[in-house]
């Protein structure tokens, strides 16, 4: 063999092994995170039943929260895992996915094509994230819907500066039986100092509807995401819960009960000690759509039964660190023959 055909055949042994040692060093970027137990099939839903729509809520924490480990002694990470997460999204089966928190959404769109096996899907960010820039989103199908007019931002909710807009997305089967709806992703104002800015949100978001439906002549709305009912001061989570119900019931809206009793883990009240405490702060209003049972919560919330969760050195919580503090919740529609 030439020279010249020796030196030829090392550069091509050299790139290749170059690109193969850069598509390792990705993946393993990428897959960085928690060696906890991460995403099992236990842990998320089955299929959805033929003639069903599947609609998720999920708010994925800071996406991608690229940070060091808060307190490696008590097992924090503090990262977010993207093969964990596109586990999670495939897992998912999702006909429409309501989304918060998605900082980057430059990076997010691929990682949901690449999570989607041969479904098209589709998904519209609002503009505007707030101060923290954490847009709200809406994902769908396209083999199975298509948008029926342009997304609407209802920066109305911005009721005090820095606070995120909500996203309304009217969406209609591309197939009979026709079906059509409006699904609006909001994610309210935190913490127990604003409560009162949250219930002036939720009366906002309600006349909203009202006007929507006015407009549209279509009942069918799904109003979902991270509403943070957390509770004041001087009242309970549970107590402010039912104030929105009753706000957004003058609107026609009936809050789908979720059977798992929590969405989302915190640290708690007092100093850090590795147990998570659950709450509920990720719901899911509808009007007009014929829904099948209560809604779920999965990943943690499933696997710890919304009891507390921990993780701490040799216990870790994969998904938890890796993934959100929130779990996704599903719940399905009936169509007919989707």
């Amino acid at each position: 063999m030439s020279r010249s055909k020796i030196l030829v055949l090392l550069v091509v042994v050299v790139v290749v092994a170059v690109a193969v040692l850069a598509l390792s060093l990705r993946h393993r970027m990428r897959c960085v995170g928690f060696p906890g137990p991460g995403v099992t099939a236990e842990e998320l839903p089955p299929p959805p039943a033929a003639g069903e729509l599947r609609f998720v809520n999920f708010n994925i924490r800071n996406f991608p929260l690229d940070e060091r480990p808060e307190d490696p002694a008590l097992g924090y990470s503090r990262r977010t895992n993207i093969c964990d997460l596109e586990a999670v999204l495939d897992g998912l089966d999702a006909h429409v996915l309501g989304l918060a928190e998605i900082c980057d959404t430059r990076r997010f769109p691929p990682i949901l094509r690449r999570s989607s096996d041969d479904r098209p899907m589709r998904i519209r960010f609002a503009q505007d994230g707030g101060r923290g820039g954490q847009h709200v989103a809406v994902a769908w199908d396209g083999s199975v819907l298509e948008l029926l007019e342009e997304p609407v931002e209802i920066a109305e909710v911005v009721v005090k500066e820095g606070l995120r807009p909500a996203l309304a997305v009217r969406l209609r089967s591309v197939s009979p039986p026709e079906v059509d709806f409006t699904v609006v992703q909001v994610h309210l104002d935190s913490g127990p100092d604003d409560y009162d800015f949250r219930i002036r949100q939720i009366e906002i978001l309600a006349a909203w509807v009202r006007n929507w439906i006015a407009r549209t002549g279509d009942p069918d709305i799904i109003l979902q995401g991270d509403f943070n009912t957390m509770g004041s001061r001087f009242i309970g989570p549970a107590e402010e819960l039912a104030r929105v119900d009753e706000i957004l019931a003058g609107a026609g809206l009936e809050r789908v009960v979720n059977a798992s009793g929590c969405t989302e883990y915190w640290g708690g009240p007092g100093e850090p000690d590795g147990i998570q405490v659950p709450s509920l702060l990720d719901l899911v209003y509808v009007s007009g759509l014929p829904v099948r049972g209560p809604a779920r919560s999965w990943l943690h919330c499933e696997r710890a039964g919304c009891g507390e969760l921990v993780s701490r050195p040799g216990a870790e919580d994969g998904t938890f660190f890796d993934v959100s503090d929130h779990c996704p919740v599903t719940f399905e529609v009936v169509v007919g023959g989707v």
